[in-house]
């Protein structure tokens, strides 16, 4: 994509402003407007400079609709002491405590909690470090189960910081997963593995794609409301704000 010019301002949505990056871009047909809910940035692409005002324009006139993409629940929540978050569907409380070099630990007694040490400046980081290593065991765990299942060996696994997919699989059988999984309940987490591993049979969607999922034992209905309707919300987790 070729960019040549940005401004930067804020839109007033009523009860608050939001900032807005106003960009042209020669290939765009079209003013179009992008809501980055985790950031919480509009974003309003014109085809040439002459239109930009026209775009900030189109933008404020949208302020109703931008509004409702904006939810709280989507905006960046960088980890930090005593914050709570899923964990394997579970909610925890994060507790500082120890040196640089203490491992991050998890524990359920009295209530659910993750002890996380060194400076609060890295409490972000290490516990995102953590999280990531969480996550690719309990994914690589899962993936060859249901790839032994199905008689289909994977090539490389990798674990990404998505933003909006949970799970991919490439043509020469490569899997990737978004770390984030490892904040779902452990039965979602196990549904995109078989998900994604089916895949290495059908790179598609067809009848027989859901068939064999199914057969799987997961269900992919139940499964796709709650990544519907919860999924959003945990790709704003230890996002920098």
């Amino acid at each position: 994509m070729s960019i040549d010019h940005i401004l930067r301002s804020e839109i007033n949505l009523g009860n608050r402003t939001a900032p807005l990056v106003a960009r042209v871009n020669r290939r765009a047909k079209k003013l179009i407007i992008k809501v980055d809910a985790v950031a919480g940035e509009i974003c309003v692409t014109a085809p040439s400079k002459r239109a930009l005002p026209e775009a900030i324009a189109f933008a404020k006139e949208s302020a109703s609709w931008i509004e409702t993409q904006l939810d709280e629940k989507l905006r960046a929540k960088p980890f930090r002491e005593s914050m709570k978050f899923p964990y394997r569907g579970v909610e925890c409380r994060i507790i500082q405590a120890g040196g640089p070099r203490a491992p991050v630990r998890y524990v359920d007694r009295p209530e659910p909690h993750v002890i996380v040490g060194g400076d609060a400046a890295h409490l972000n980081r290490r516990l995102c470090e953590w999280l990531k290593r969480e996550a690719r065991a309990a994914i690589t765990e899962r993936v060859d189960h249901y790839s032994a299942r199905i008689g289909k060996h994977r090539t490389a696994l990798r674990i990404r910081d998505t933003q909006t997919r949970w799970g991919s699989c490439s043509s020469d059988g490569v899997l990737s997963f978004s770390w984030r999984l490892i904040l779902a309940p452990p039965w979602i987490l196990d549904y995109v593995a078989a998900h994604e591993c089916v895949h290495l049979v059908h790179l598609n969607h067809s009848k027989t794609y859901w068939r064999d999922l199914k057969n799987l034992g997961v269900d992919p209905r139940a499964a796709a409301n709650w990544l519907k309707s919860e999924g959003p919300g945990l790709f704003a987790y230890g996002v920098a704000a």
